[in-house]
Formats: structure tokens, C-alpha cells, sequence
């Protein structure tokens, strides 16, 4: 009788079993439903309400039925008070929903920056569907001309066009790589300041008028490069933030200095003065030796901040001029480096602290340990104190040799 008694029952539990495993969800949604947004842009009109573009995948005969690797898009706009609102109304207006799981970019104009982004990024930060590396772009044009006109040129997939092309920060320094968790956790922060990528479109007609000698190539900013493409995106520089509002731009330059200080980047090409002729510079291709040092004294009530940069660096510029194998050019030349490096990165520093007031790099952190309670450290104002700040910038720079092709791996 037991025996019958556990079969009825085993039977009975591999038949609810298989009832609970052939069951759907009753509110699923296929992906057939769903309307990916690749890219979300974000203005603000004359009258304050908001203006969204989206960039919605459609599926191609390049990707699977309904997925974001698409090569195919469409924008749609739309004019609404808020973001929730608009995604409402274009819900009403497509015949899918719209989803932002897919989303690789988040797009604000200049013009909405400086008014602030907080309750912008704090709606997005309540959207579940927003990825935490989703990239944050501030655009130098409106935030729809910049999605209309980001189509790719050599990539395939539209998706994959976004991933690909904010990751030249890793190989040229000229831009950041801001994702949405750090760009708000920057912005909520009491010892560093927002940085975001920048943003503009290339007119094809840019020209350089009276550029500086030393390093005219990273000197441009976003819709400034004499790059013969006409009416495509293109990110190059930075944007700067204090608190939520933009409050200032970096070029190539500057933001190489940025991702030096800041540890953020893995090799890049700069140019300095040529030791051995007048009027000349030499293309260097630098990576740290080792992490930047960094130490924050409180002088009467001013931060003095000391920055140790370690660099090797390889000769890129060949001529007769130089000879990488003799110890008195190589000094020579990595003096001219060491010097050049401190005066312009000493300066750029100067520019965040006086001009901007704002502490991209997150020295704050560092003097942190010189308060004994978080009420002693946030009546210090760090953030409206780093205006006061004084630096002194000391750069080590070793000169390998003149081929990459001389490093042992």
C-alpha cells in the first residue's frame, strides 16, 4: 500500500513539474514587441519642455529578428515635459514598445548641461532598463542633429558603431570614456566633479587659423577637426562639470593631460620640442611606467597638490638629427619632454581649479583621511574649495628607444 502510495505520488509531482515548465509568463513580451533604442537624445526648447530623439533599431537582414544589431535605424522625435511623458507618447505613436535595455548612449545638448542634469539623470537612474555602461555624451550642436547625423561609416551595426567608437580614448587620449553609473556617481559626490565625453559634427570646412606650433593636432575640440567628413559625428575632448551644470570643454591636449593624471588611459602620442632643432617637435608614443603619484597638503586652508607622472615614452619621429642610441640625445630629449609635460599639464590644472572650479580628477579623495568625522569634511566645501588650489607638477619621462619594435615583450 506505501509502495502504490509513493508512485501515485511520484507521478503527481512530475506531473505539476511539467505543467510549471510549459507554462509562459501571462504578461511576456516577445522581442518582436519591443523597440530597441540604440541612442537617446536629450534637449531642452526655448519654452523649457524637453525635446527626445530616439534612435530605434529596426531589424535587417544583417541582424536576427528583433534584436539591436541592427544596421538599420529610424529617429523619431518627440515634444514633452518629461522624459517618462515622452517615452509615453511615442509608446502610443509606434507600434512597439519602446525599450531602452540596448541603449549604448545617452546624448545631452550644451545648452540643457549648463541649466543641470540632475533631475535628468536621476529620472534615468530610476529606469531599470538603463545599463550602467551606457556612455554619457555632451554635444557641442543639438542632441538630434548629433543622432541624425551618427551613422556608421565603416561598422555594420549601428549598436556596435556606439561600443566602438567611444573606446578611441584607450589607444589616442583625445577623448574620455564616461559611463552613465560613473558620470552619476561623480555628479552626487563630495570630492570629484563630473567629466563627460564630448560631442560635435563634423562640417568638412575646418581650417586651422594661427594654430600654436607644439601639438596643433590635440589642440581641436569636438566639431573642430580638419577631417575631410562631412556632416558625421565625431567625439574629441571633454566636458567638464561642477556639481550637475557644464561649466567648461577640454581639447585632445588637455584631455590626455586629464587620463594621464587620472590613470585612465593606456598609450597615446604627443608631440614636444625637438632638443636638436629650432621650430621642431618630435612625436613621442607614451605609456606610464608606473600609477601617478599624487599627495594633497592643506596649507592654510589651500590644497597644495603635488602630481608625480611616470613615463616611457618611444621615439616615433626617425631623422638624422636624432640618434636614440646615444645617452647625451636621449637626456637631451627626455629633458625637453619633462619640461614640456610640467609647464602644459601645470597649467591645464590651473584651468580646472580657477577657471572651472571643478576637481575632475578626484584629488578631494585624497585628503580625505585629514578629517576626523564626515561632518568635518563636508562643512571643508571641497568642491567650491578647489578654486584655491596650488600645484606643483613633476614629470619622469624615459626614453626607451626609438622603435617599438626594441621592447622586449
Amino acid at each position: 500500500m506505501k509502495i502504490e502510495f509513493k508512485k501515485i505520488l511520484l507521478i503527481l509531482c512530475i506531473l505539476l513539474i511539467n505543467l510549471i515548465s510549459l507554462s509562459g509568463c501571462y504578461d511576456a513580451r516577445g522581442i518582436e514587441d519591443l523597440a530597441y533604442v540604440t541612442a537617446l537624445g536629450i534637449d531642452i526648447n526655448d519654452n523649457n519642455t524637453l525635446s527626445l530623439t530616439f534612435q530605434i533599431s529596426i531589424p535587417g537582414t544583417n541582424s536576427e529578428s528583433g534584436s539591436s544589431q541592427s544596421s538599420k535605424t529610424e529617429n523619431t522625435t518627440v515634444q514633452c515635459t518629461s522624459i517618462d511623458s515622452g517615452i509615453s507618447l511615442v509608446n502610443s505613436y509606434i507600434s512597439k514598445q519602446i525599450n531602452l535595455s540596448h541603449c549604448k548612449a545617452l546624448v545631452f545638448s550644451e545648452k540643457i548641461a549648463k541649466q543641470g542634469l540632475n533631475k535628468y539623470i536621476d529620472t534615468l537612474s530610476n529606469n531599470v532598463e538603463i545599463r550602467p555602461d551606457c556612455n554619457v555624451i555632451i554635444t557641442r550642436c543639438t542632441a538630434k542633429d548629433f543622432i541624425e547625423n551618427a551613422t556608421p561609416s565603416i561598422e555594420t551595426l549601428t549598436a556596435r558603431y556606439y561600443e566602438v567608437a567611444l573606446k578611441s580614448s584607450e589607444y589616442t587620449g583625445y577623448t574620455t570614456s564616461t559611463e552613465f553609473a560613473t558620470f552619476v556617481n561623480d555628479i552626487k559626490n563630495s570630492f570629484i566633479q563630473a567629466s563627460a565625453i564630448l560631442g560635435g559634427i563634423n562640417n568638412g570646412d575646418n581650417k586651422i587659423e594661427n594654430p600654436p606650433y607644439i601639438g596643433v593636432d590635440s589642440s581641436y575640440k569636438a566639431n573642430e577637426s580638419p577631417i575631410d567628413d562631412v556632416n558625421n559625428v565625431e567625439t574629441f575632448g571633454t566636458a567638464v562639470f561642477h556639481d550637475d551644470k557644464l561649466v567648461g570643454e577640454l581639447s585632445g591636449f588637455e584631455t590626455v593631460c586629464f587620463l594621464l593624471i587620472s590613470d585612465k588611459i593606456e598609450i597615446c602620442t604627443i608631440s614636444v620640442p625637438s632638443p636638436f632643432e629650432t621650430n621642431a617637435e618630435i612625436d613621442l608614443s607614451i605609456r606610464k611606467s608606473k600609477k601617478p603619484k599624487i599627495d594633497v597638503e592643506l596649507i592654510n586652508g589651500s590644497p597644495y597638490i603635488t602630481v608625480d607622472l611616470y613615463l616611457e615614452a618611444h621615439g616615433l619621429t626617425l631623422n638624422e638629427t636624432i640618434d636614440y642610441t646615444s645617452i647625451s640625445d636621449t637626456e637631451l630629449l627626455e629633458n625637453s619632454a619633462n619640461k614640456f609635460l610640467e609647464s602644459e599639464i601645470t597649467n591645464f590644472l590651473y584651468k580646472t581649479s580657477s577657471k572651472f572650479n571643478s576637481d575632475i580628477f578626484g584629488f578631494g579623495k585624497h585628503v580625505l583621511s585629514k578629517y576626523l568625522t564626515w561632518e568635518e569634511w563636508e562643512n571643508s566645501n571641497w568642491n567650491n574649495n578647489y578654486k584655491n588650489s596650488f600645484f606643483k607638477v613633476n614629470v619622469h619621462v624615459s626614453i626607451i628607444s626609438g622603435s617599438e619594435f626594441d621592447k622586449s615583450p
